[in-house]
C-alpha cells in the first residue's frame, strides 16, 4: 500500500511537471531575437547622434526606453506561456528592420518613421501585456475590415515598419465586407485590392485594453 501511494504521488508530480513544461518555452529563440535586436539598437546609438537630426534622435530615445521596458516583460511572459510563432514573427520583423538600418544606415530612407513605428509596435505589445489579467503576451485581437464604398475587396497587410518593402505579409480570409483575421498586438499597415486597383496602405494600432478583443476598421477603396 505504501508503494502504491509512492507511485501515485510520483505519477501526479510527473504529470504536473509535464503540464507546466507544455506552457513554457522549449528553446531560447526569444533570447536570441531580443539579444540581436538590442545589439542593433546599441549600434545605432553611435550613428544617430552624428546626424544632428533632432527628430531622429528623439525617436531613437523613445524606442530605446520602450525596448528596456518591453524586453524583460516578454522574457517573463515567455517563461509562463511560450510566445506563439505569430508573435515571434513580429519581433523578428523589428529585429531585421533595425539590423538593416544599422547595416545600410546612410541609404535607408525615412529612418525617423521606422523608429517611431517600432516604438508604437512595442508600446502596443507592452500595453496589451499589462492589460491582460494573466500578463499573457499571447493575446490575439480579431480585426474585421469593411471597405467604405463597394464591397468585394481583398485585404492585405504588413508590419508598419515594412512600409518601404514591396511585400504582402498578411491576406485576410475573405473579401470585404466583414473580412477578418486574428492579429497579435502591434502596429500594422492594411490596404484593399481588387483586380488592378490597389488602395493606399493605412496605419493602424492593434492592441488590447483588457476588455475589447476586436478591432473594426473601414478602409478607403482604391481610386479608379
Amino acid at each position: 500500500m505504501k508503494n502504491f501511494y509512492k507511485f501515485t504521488l510520483t505519477f501526479y508530480i510527473s504529470v504536473f511537471m509535464y503540464s507546466c513544461a507544455s506552457y513554457g518555452p522549449t528553446d531560447n529563440k526569444l533570447s536570441v531575437v531580443l539579444s540581436k535586436t538590442q545589439q542593433a539598437v546599441t549600434n545605432l546609438a553611435e550613428k544617430i547622434p552624428v546626424t544632428e537630426d533632432d527628430s531622429l534622435i528623439k525617436a531613437y530615445g523613445k524606442l530605446e526606453k520602450k525596448s528596456k521596458e518591453l524586453f524583460p516583460a516578454l522574457e517573463e511572459c515567455n517563461k509562463k506561456y511560450a510566445l506563439t510563432p505569430e508573435y515571434m514573427a513580429t519581433l523578428q520583423g523589428a529585429q531585421k528592420t533595425l539590423e538593416r538600418m544599422d547595416k545600410d544606415f546612410n541609404t535607408i530612407p525615412d529612418k525617423t518613421f521606422i523608429l517611431d513605428a517600432i516604438y508604437l509596435d512595442y508600446d502596443a505589445k507592452l500595453t496589451s501585456i499589462n492589460s491582460s489579467a494573466k500578463n499573457d503576451a499571447n493575446t490575439k485581437i480579431k480585426v474585421t475590415v469593411d471597405s467604405n464604398e463597394e464591397e468585394g475587396y481583398f485585404v492585405f497587410g504588413k508590419l508598419s515598419y515594412e512600409k518601404e518593402l514591396n511585400i504582402k505579409r498578411f491576406r485576410f480570409n475573405k473579401p470585404t465586407q466583414k473580412a477578418s483575421q486574428d492579429f497579435v498586438p502591434g502596429y500594422y499597415l492594411f490596404w484593399l485590392e481588387k483586380e488592378d486597383r490597389v488602395g493606399e496602405p493605412e496605419l493602424h494600432l492593434i492592441m488590447s485594453n483588457g476588455e475589447e478583443k476586436e478591432k473594426n476598421l473601414v478602409l478607403k477603396t482604391p481610386k479608379s
